[in-house]
């Protein structure tokens, strides 16, 4: 009995021995195949995997673009892709597109889409596809969208209602988005994201020559991972801090470039333009404070791109703009005499043997042709000084043919930097020089009222800084400064003098005497009601200058009477230049046109620049009482902080809405506001009632558009004498207001 016993117990460890050693060997196998232990589960891969590094690269934010005042124009923002997940076989509740026809009528209004056009796309779950996306309009949805389309209530059964929609998630992305949409585009020019470089990357204009500060810098983050890849918590290090890119400050004004924008639009629907183009600049820095062309595009939607700048490569025959540069050089020269008398009307060419110089003959003209003015008949014989007034070419071809030598003209304007480049810093790339036509001894007399050699806008406003700024030519420019992510400058835009000495001194053009002669007759231009041919433009209470000019267009080689280019250069206050205000545009109308687009966007100017009128519409103002205040912060504020902050300061608030809390507000903090200066308060509240806006500025009334959301019509230009719906009527963005302003 002891010897079985013995070998029972044998046999009985010998079976455990084989069976411990096979499911050792099974776990063995078992862990090679799958990479988990059997008994305990853990992933002996993972954990070998472990010691492999993951490295992550942690994004720099793109910087942001903003106006002279800190307001940002181009900024980042998060915006969102839907993926409709398809596939029946996903796992969990709400997991995929159950209801295709709710879902897609759901979808419809917020995205702007047919709801046909959203059930093409849903419907390829018949054909088995995982998940798909929505096309161009599921893309770079705003944070409200997507709010919408998570706050919609889907109820197959009462037991099942759900936030939401079954099936519909987001994938998260950056874009840059554009404040207006219509900026100075072709000069903002635009980002978009990269696949390749997995960044935003400017594409043209500012945002592509300034793409090295704008970027930032790219950080690291370095972490242990799994089998799968995924990071193991609690073992990422950052290995490089991520920069942000640097903030890039403009020189240009936001309102008076919306204003801009207001006016070339206007000019291209009222007065039948093909294009047109503008330029706001101060006479004494260079600094650019509004610009910009039609044809023009949406930064946002970027639908009908336009590449070409405009202002700097758009070439035209300006016309009798030109004009006071042929007067300026002649006074410089010493062989102007004001009072020397002109007989207008007709310059009948004539040419000595060799046909190198013209001189006026005595009529009838012969087939070697004439010179016209532009009021034919002409006004009989008139002085050199009324000439400019009048904007007489045979003033000009007299002072040409019989006072001033061709070559001094012809250096003077190259000088002056016209048939050349400006080298506006992000512009020369691309700037045309326009085209000098100096052959035929008739070239210089032609150019010399504007016609047969083509220049640009930007051309013409840096030569004008040389009659408005004393003599001194100054170079335009749009770039204020660069800060960078730690607030440090690192670069910072200054005026240059296109002419200096060998030790840089800035080095006049024209003499003070010149420029004030010019500046008077110009002034005459825009405020004499008989003889000013620029009268039309003046605005009552401010003290401008100017000269405007009609250029006829060559089509062919020979000029035709279809089209011809309007054109206005001004100036104010007229004793000291401080803002110039350039436009201009080709239409058909040649003097019959609208011209308050151009005084609205003159007025907005005027008053950003910080220059009085010589009247005011205000009787209450007493200037022996004037102070100026700087602007709290209120947005976020009860309307009883509102009120209190407000009373302190002698202002007139305009409140939108009749909310109990601040939402927004116009100055912003800490900008600069005024005795009696309108201060504009938007309350979380979507009851408005009109406001009185007799005697608020056109820029008031924009501003007040723009905050409101209200559908609002201006017409005419200058202050506002009336309104279509009366103070406190309640309007809603449905209402049709029309302002009047004179």
């Amino acid at each position: 009995m002891k010897k079985n016993t013995t070998n029972i117990k044998i046999l009985v460890i010998f079976l455990a021995i084989v069976l411990i050693g096979g499911i050792i060997s099974f776990n063995v196998f078992f862990t090679t195949i799958s990479g988990v232990h059997l008994r305990s589960g853990i992933n002996v891969l993972e954990k070998k995997a472990g010691s492999q590094e993951k490295v992550e690269v942690l994004q720099a934010k793109r910087g942001t673009i903003r106006d002279r005042n800190g307001s940002a124009i181009a900024q980042n923002s998060d915006t969102y892709t839907i993926v409709a997940i398809l596939d029946k076989n996903r796992q969990g509740d709400y997991a995929y597109v159950e209801d295709r026809q709710f879902t897609a009528e759901a979808l419809a209004p917020i995205l702007g889409m047919e709801v046909d056009q959203i059930l093409e796309y849903l419907n390829l779950q018949d054909t088995g596809q995982y998940q798909t996306y929505l096309g161009e309009k599921g893309k770079n949805l705003t944070q409200e969208q997507k709010d919408a389309i998570e706050a919609i209530v889907y109820t197959p059964d009462p037991e099942k209602e759900t936030t939401g929609l079954p099936g519909i998630e987001f994938e998260k992305t950056v874009s840059r988005v554009y404040t207006p949409g219509r900026f100075a585009s072709t000069l903002l020019g635009f980002a978009s994201y990269d696949s390749e470089q997995q960044r935003l990357v400017g594409q043209v204009g500012i945002e592509a020559y300034l793409d090295d500060y704008l970027k930032g810098t790219d950080g690291k983050a370095v972490s242990q991972k799994d089998a799968n890849g995924y990071s193991l918590p609690g073992t990422t290090r950052i290995t490089e801090v991520a920069t942000n890119g640097s903030d890039v400050y403009l020189t240009i004004d936001k309102d008076i470039q919306e204003a801009l924008e207001d006016c070339l639009q206007k000019t291209i629907e009222n007065n039948d333009a093909e294009n047109a183009w503008a330029i706001v600049m101060e006479v004494e820095t260079g600094k650019i404070l509004a610009y910009g062309g039609y044809p023009t595009y949406d930064l946002n939607s970027r639908e009908d791109l336009v590449y070409a700048d405009m202002p700097s490569m758009f070439t035209f025959e300006p016309g009798s703009v030109i004009k006071p540069f042929t007067y300026a050089i002649a006074m410089e020269e010493g062989v102007y005499r004001g009072s020397d008398t002109v007989e207008t009307g007709r310059f009948c060419i004539g040419y000595n043997e060799d046909y190198t110089e013209i001189y006026r003959k005595e009529g009838p003209c012969s087939l070697e042709g004439n010179i016209n003015d532009g009021y034919r008949p002409g006004w009989g014989t008139i002085t050199f000084d009324e000439g400019l007034v009048r904007s007489s070419n045979t003033c000009i071809a007299t002072l040409l043919t019989s006072y001033l030598k061709t070559d001094v003209f012809w250096d003077y304007l190259d000088r002056l930097g016209f048939f050349k480049q400006t080298g506006v810093e992000g512009l020369s790339m691309s700037e045309e020089t326009g085209i000098k036509n100096n052959t035929y001894a008739i070239d210089r007399l032609n150019f010399g009222y504007g016609q047969g050699s083509s220049i640009t806008a930007l051309q013409l406003v840096q030569a004008y800084t040389a009659i408005f700024n004393d003599g001194y030519e100054v170079k335009p420019y749009y770039i204020d400064k660069i800060v960078d992510a730690n607030n440090n400058v690192v670069y910072e835009g200054e005026t240059t003098y296109v002419h200096t000495d060998e030790e840089g001194n800035p080095q006049r053009i024209f003499s003070t005497e010149t420029t004030q002669k010019v500046m008077e007759l110009m002034k005459q231009v825009i405020q004499d009601p008989e003889k000013g041919t620029g009268y039309s433009y003046n605005i009552e209470g401010l003290d401008m200058i100017g000269k405007t000019g009609t250029g006829e267009i060559a089509v062919n080689g020979s000029y035709g009477k279809s089209l011809y280019t309007s054109n206005i250069m001004a100036a104010a206050p007229s004793d000291d230049p401080k803002i110039m205000v350039y436009y201009g545009f080709q239409s058909s109308h040649v003097g019959d046109f609208d011209k308050s687009f151009y005084q609205n966007l003159f007025t907005v100017a005027y008053e950003a620049a910080g220059i009085r009128s010589t009247e005011t519409t205000d009787t209450d103002t007493n200037y022996e009482n004037w102070q100026e205040y700087s602007m709290p912060a209120l947005k976020n504020h009860t309307m009883d902080y509102v009120n209190q902050k407000l009373s302190e300061m002698n202002v007139h608030p305009v409140f939108i809405g009749d909310g109990t809390m601040v939402t927004d507000q116009y100055p912003s903090s800490n900008d600069s506001v005024t005795t009696n200066q309108n201060v504009f308060i938007k309350t979380n509240s979507v009851n408005i009632s009109m406001p009185n806006m007799i005697n608020w500025s056109y820029k008031d009334v924009m501003i007040y558009k723009e905050m409101s959301g209200l559908n609002i019509v201006c017409n005419g230009s200058g202050t506002v004498v009336s309104q279509s719906v009366t103070e406190n009527t309640a309007v809603t963005s449905d209402t049709e207001i029309v302002i009047q302003l004179e």
